[in-house]
């Protein structure tokens, strides 16, 4: 497959805003010991680049919880559960929804059994890019059945050898943002009740 790679930095972010604004997907850094990520304005790109079921739910890329507070049903100790889950502890979270049928449409790609899948961007540039778009979608940067490589010539690797052909991928290198010293894995999985009680979906690289 076609890949461009760049080093990630504060000059790397209007080629980044372009190939997204293009329809194509990104590889983009998060801050250790959490994985790249792959970055999309459609859920079907990400997932087709990935090797999954377009249909597949995919988590809604947020630049603040703000944006997400009144489509979700939480009450206040709900609410800062999971903004502490979603920006402190940078685990990707399911909020519960009142209503399938008043989901935004921008959230409905996110949309998994009555809640929605989020997950914040870490890294104030890719903040400061979230929200300059009307949604993004991301997932973690590896291919479906692999696990998330820690090393961008890693992610590179695996994408080269099985992504979708037809996608044109950018890949920033951001391993200079990151310790190459601690262990790195998927990001924690957790589903908040209304009143803000957490479930474990999927255990990760960060501790409960």
């Amino acid at each position: 497959m076609d890949i461009t790679l760049i080093r990630y930095g504060e000059e790397a972010l209007p080629d980044i805003k372009q190939h997204l604004v293009d329809g194509q997907p990104v590889v983009l850094p998060n801050p250790s010991p959490l994985p790249y990520m792959v970055v999309a304005v459609s859920p079907g790109t990400v997932n087709r680049l990935k090797g999954r079921s377009v249909e597949q739910p995919v988590a809604s890329f947020i630049g603040r919880f703000e944006r997400v507070k009144a489509c979700v049903d939480l009450d206040p100790e709900g609410m800062d559960v999971a903004e502490t889950c979603l920006v402190e502890r940078q685990m990707t979270v399911l909020c519960p929804v009142r209503d399938d049928r008043q989901v935004p449409a921008f959230l409905l790609p996110s949309l998994d059994r009555e809640h929605v899948l989020l997950f914040a961007a870490h890294l104030a540039g890719i903040r400061q890019l979230c929200r300059s778009f009307p949604a993004l979608y991301v997932s973690s940067g590896n291919m479906t059945g692999l696990p998330p490589e820690p090393l961008c010539r890693d992610v590179c690797s695996q994408f080269e050898e099985r992504g979708s052909p037809g996608c044109r991928l950018l890949v920033a290198d951001g391993d200079h943002l990151r310790d190459r010293h601690v262990p790195h894995g998927s990001t924690t999985m957790v589903s908040i009740s209304r009143t803000g009680k957490r479930s474990v979906e999927r255990r990760g690289i960060q501790p409960l």
